[in-house]
């Protein structure tokens, strides 16, 4: 073999290997924001009773997982009752306060070097509410037990609503599981919540956040008005005010492409971010994340972990091996 192919030999065994070692890097990072993200629930847990602010919650949980080497993918959620997701404080003012007979979701994301442990748990305050809490436990349970390589999405959504019927309740069919990849949230394909004509595959190595939502309403939500969340959109567009620069310039810095709340914002910069905000929103460069809700006078409760998908099945990273 002449010196130049022993050189590119060298050259392509070098980069096999680094490549493999950043995928080994890439699985510990995730596994590592699984580990903060159990230790945050268990924090959560005792946060949830009647009477406690939805603000003092928020607060508590995200110190919590920013004092233990992670950091945010997302505002932490606290949903309440026809809620099904997506409401966080909206700033230290913020009265919303558990009450008794409330169901409550809890929405927990922790990100290390840009890779997500996204799960979340429903504490119910009604005894009547019980078992539409137990219904997206056994929906998810349901989903990882079924998870393995080239299983079918739809498939998989089927199960979940056959798990969540069977409690006499109906799945949130406009919120799916979500693939997930560094600073991506919400990849391209999906785990719905009920048989879909979709033939997407599970591949092997492949990391989904599973959330399943069960509901005593029809099943479909809608957009509330006020937004607390945002997330950039990476497109370029001329900026004109400073206060906009200035928030562009914090969330690559700190978030990337992944969802902030604007209570971080008004905590963080000065002056303007309201301005700001309404500037970005209109120019498309920001994402609004409106809570999503069923009508009044519905519960909705939610199940959710982050799974790594293996030859024969799944590790679930949040939650504690037993």
């Amino acid at each position: 073999m002449s010196e130049e192919k022993m050189k590119e030999k060298r050259n392509e065994e070098k980069e096999s290997n680094e490549e493999e070692e950043d995928e080994q890097k890439k699985y510990e990072y995730y596994k590592k924001a699984g580990a903060i993200h159990q230790k945050a629930k268990e924090i959560a847990r005792p946060l949830i009773k009647v009477g406690a602010k939805v603000i003092d919650i928020c607060d508590t949980i995200e110190s919590f997982i920013l004092e233990n080497d992670g950091q945010l993918a997302f505002p932490v959620n606290v949903s309440i009752n026809n809620i099904a997701a997506h409401y966080t404080a909206s700033g230290p003012n913020d009265q919303t306060t558990i009450q008794e007979g409330d169901i409550v979701k809890v929405d927990i994301g922790v990100h290390v070097e840009g890779y997500v442990a996204d799960g979340a748990f429903t504490v119910s305050f009604n005894e009547e509410l019980d078992k539409l809490v137990e219904a997206s436990e056994a929906a998810l349970q349901a989903v990882i037990d079924s998870i393995k390589p080239n299983r079918e999405t739809h498939k998989l959504g089927a199960v979940a609503e056959a798990a969540i019927k069977s409690f006499g309740y109906r799945p949130v069919r406009d919120l799916s599981g979500h693939i997930l990849d560094q600073w991506e949230l919400h990849g391209k394909k999906t785990i719905p919540a009920v048989s879909l004509p979709s033939r997407e595959k599970i591949e092997e190595g492949e990391v989904y956040a599973l959330e399943f939502f069960a509901t005593t309403g029809t099943g479909s939500v809608h957009d509330l008005p006020p937004t607390y969340i945002y997330n950039l959109v990476p497109l370029k567009r001329p900026i004109r005010s400073k206060a906009a620069r200035q928030i562009i310039r914090e969330i690559n810095e700190k978030y990337k492409t992944l969802p902030f709340a604007k209570r971080w914002l008004m905590r963080d910069l000065k002056g303007g971010v309201l301005f700001g905000l309404r500037e970005l929103t209109r120019i498309g460069l920001l994402h609004e994340y409106h809570p999503l809700a069923e009508h009044k006078g519905i519960y909705i409760s939610q199940a959710e972990d982050t799974v790594i998908v293996e030859h024969d099945g799944c590790t679930v990273t949040t939650r504690k091996e037993s």
